[in-house]
């Protein structure tokens, strides 16, 4: 659940609303790059002595340290620079996000080179199989779903035997092409589709009137096409689960099981029954 700090008269404070707003303009400096960010995931709950394991200065060092492995560092190496830094316990069982959203055709031959160097650190995320402790696993995310950044990322990670997570929109920002029902099948074969809302809203956009368009209708569509219902979802903003918002209420409802925000990979939904594989963290 999101947290902030509020003032003495009930709400956000200036504080926070700095580092909410510091945070967004790094995210979007990123996203504009039109390459893959790395980010180091954390799959465990905070520890007691963590000051503020969901804010900006998290995020950095989770980036920070996610650079360094695509640069070539090796494990143990940075397990040294992380421990002189306070945080979560990153390196353990290590989740490398490569994240993307519109990869231009300029881009691609960066792009490939960065997904070549991911699959080449460790296994693909399998969300049926159980992390290993000091393997790196590699969760490689296309966001908003336009349709021919889908097709070459599909493409180029089946080669490296990746299997992505795309998650896709189903109203087009700007008038972007987006993968239609035919291409989300496709998709659906070899890779993972997760849930991302219908128009990219945020959780706090969605009230109680917009939860059918924005949260059941593109959930039920991705089942409808794929046969499928959709187990990872995230909201636009990178936000975590928070329940008490009509539209997390609702994933709940419909039985997703884990939301990747900026910093996470977090299992919401019920654990699996005895004698099934872990599905992953949490």
């Amino acid at each position: 659940m999101q947290h902030v700090d509020l003032d003495a008269a009930g709400g956000p404070s200036a504080g926070a609303a700095q580092e909410r707003a510091e945070l967004r303009a790094l995210i979007l400096a990123q996203t504009r790059a039109g390459l893959g960010v790395p980010v180091l995931l954390r799959t465990a709950a905070p520890g007691a002595d963590e000051a503020d394991p969901f804010g900006t200065a998290a995020y950095r060092r989770q980036v920070a340290l996610a650079a360094r492995l695509m640069e070539g560092a090796d494990l143990t190496g940075l397990a040294d620079l992380e421990r002189e830094s306070p945080g979560p316990p990153l390196l353990e069982r290590p989740l490398l996000a490569l994240n993307f959203h519109h990869v231009a055709p300029a881009d691609r031959d960066v792009v490939r080179r960065q997904l070549a160097r991911a699959a080449a650190l460790g296994p693909t995320f399998d969300l049926d199989a159980d992390p290993v402790v000091g393997e790196v696993r590699v969760l490689v995310g296309f966001y908003d779903g336009f349709a021919d950044t889908a097709a070459f990322a599909a493409q180029e990670c089946h080669d490296l035997g990746l299997r992505a997570l795309f998650f896709p929109l189903t109203s087009a920002p700007h008038g972007a092409r987006l993968v239609d029902d035919r291409a989300l099948a496709e998709l659906a074969r070899v890779h993972e589709v997760c849930w991302h809302t219908a128009s990219h809203a945020s959780a706090a956009e969605v009230g109680a009137d917009r939860v059918q368009a924005e949260v059941v209708g593109p959930f039920r569509w991705i089942e409808a096409v794929t046969g499928r219902a959709p187990r990872v979802g995230a909201w636009r903003g990178g936000t975590r689960l928070d329940a008490t918002l009509p539209g997390d209420a609702a994933l709940l409802g419909l039985g997703l099981t884990h939301v990747v925000s900026n910093w996470s990979l977090e299992r919401v939904g019920p654990p699996p029954g005895p004698g099934v594989p872990g599905t992953g963290p949490g």
